[in-house]
């Protein structure tokens, strides 16, 4: 994923979200999506604000509605559909717990940033809620088998880090995403026999977690990021950070058995 949405992208949001989505998919190309979001008090605040400044209502905004969880459908592709949602409380804000259909994995379209209620879209210099979007693909093996193929927007992650001053405004991106949590996995919905990614627990694989209170404690990561001239270096540097469990590559595969 994109390391503007590490970093710098999920800005976006402005202040503390945690984002669990777990997708399982089956031999045919369908299945599900449990979704998890959860705002702070503070960031539900700011939220509203922001909705308001990009021309949507403030006063009604709310990203942990089920009017929003029912409108992210939409966001998904074609064959998805919306099934069911909860709404929780923690001592630190408000989330909701949603779960959605899709029928052919090749037309789902997974962000890996939270949306602003309302549809609304602003872009501006270092700042921009939009992010780009996780594709799929499957194909079929001789022996049965099914092959996801996880298909990863291109790591601009030197134009999106943008400036090297950034490095220095490394305070004031540990305070804005104090707490932010971002976790995107696959269980195929069978027996899994080998990923091209690194990041195996059981059946499921990690295609991207981030704990930005652990991956910015390292002082110097912005800088060396920064200094990376291609995407293999930029691996070497991610790979040993705490809070970070992500894979640059373009396509992403994971091969499983379906179920009978």
């Amino acid at each position: 994923m994109r390391i503007s949405v590490l970093l710098i992208g999920a800005l976006a949001c402005t202040g503390c979200f945690q984002m669990t989505t777990v997708m399982k998919v089956g031999g045919d190309g369908g299945g599900t999506i449990e979704h998890r979001m959860l705002f702070t008090t503070a960031a539900l605040l700011q939220l509203k604000q922001l909705s308001a400044l990009g021309g949507g209502n403030g006063r009604t905004a709310d990203p942990v509605s089920e009017d929003q969880a029912r409108t992210m459908a939409d966001t998904l592709g074609p064959g998805s559909s919306y099934v069911t949602s909860r709404p929780f409380e923690s001592p630190i804000g408000r989330g909701r717990d949603a779960t959605y259909a899709f029928t052919d994995v090749s037309q789902l379209r997974l962000s890996s940033q939270p949306a602003v209620p309302g549809g609304v879209s602003i872009k501006a210099q270092d700042f921009s809620t939009e992010s780009e979007a996780v594709t799929f693909s499957i194909t079929h093996e001789a022996n049965g088998n099914a092959v996801l193929h996880v298909h990863v927007p291109e790591p601009n992650f030197l134009d999106a880090l943008g400036p090297p001053s950034a490095a220095g405004r490394l305070g004031m991106i540990r305070t804005a995403l104090a707490g932010a949590r971002v976790l995107l996995t696959v269980e195929p919905t069978g027996t899994l026999v080998r990923t091209s990614s690194p990041y195996v627990d059981g059946p499921r694989v990690t295609l991207l977690e981030v704990n930005l209170d652990d991956a910015l404690k390292d002082e110097t990561l912005l800088r060396r990021l920064q200094a990376a001239p291609n995407v293999d270096e930029a691996k070497a540097v991610i790979k040993d950070v705490p809070g970070l469990k992500i894979n640059l590559d373009r396509d992403i595969t994971v091969e499983f058995t379906p179920l009978k």
